[in-house]
């Protein structure tokens, strides 16, 4: 297969993982119904918690879930969409592994693959924290009230996604530097 398409590959196949598990966790977990109670907050509030790259804390998630609390069905999407998420970095994480070792077997193996793995490991960990202290907190929320909700829990929580979007990104960084090497070589191959 020539480089210039293994570049194309590579940088797709992460995209598409993430896109397509998107769109899927979304129709699963009535993303629609929790994007309009979420657009009825104040612009610094819309955002999902977990999509936050400044973090977030203890008051923010009580604006953010209480905009769900009018009736069981907005804390249910959003338990749901989290026990979802749980699952969700096998795709990505696994697109991301697949991509990153696709490029690096190409290339000739030029590094350690522990380059390459350990931020997709992070990046995995750090999401199922997240998720893990969302959902415990959100339990409390649902069954006790704000006033139950751990400010200390959910700033591991916050940490956790700030590292989760972080090593993503990094990691999607460095699938496209890959690619741009694999094209690199392939038009050196030519002349």
């Amino acid at each position: 297969m020539d480089n210039v398409v293994k570049a194309i590959l590579v940088v797709t196949i992460p995209f598409v993982a993430l896109a397509g598990g998107g769109y899927v966790m979304g129709a699963l977990s009535d993303r629609d119904y929790l994007t309009d109670r979420f657009n009825r907050l104040p612009k610094e509030d819309q955002k999902e918690i977990g999509l936050r790259v400044g973090g977030y804390n203890r008051e923010a998630v009580v604006r953010h879930w209480g905009a769900l609390n009018e009736d069981s069905r907005g804390l249910d999407a959003q338990r749901l969409g989290l026990e979802i998420d749980l699952l969700f970095p096998f795709l990505y994480g696994g697109a991301l592994a697949l991509s990153l070792m696709l490029a690096w077997a190409t290339l000739g193996r030029p590094f350690h693959p522990l380059w390459l793995i350990a931020p997709v490991a992070v990046t995995v960990m750090a999401d199922w924290i997240e998720n893990l202290v969302q959902l415990t907190q959100l339990h409390r929320f649902a069954s006790n009230g704000s006033g139950s909700l751990q400010s200390g829990w959910i700033q591991i929580a916050s940490t956790a996604t700030i590292v989760k979007l972080v090593f993503f990104s990094g990691s999607y960084l460095f699938v496209i530097a890959l690619a741009v090497w694999l094209v690199g070589r392939a038009m050196n191959l030519r002349t």
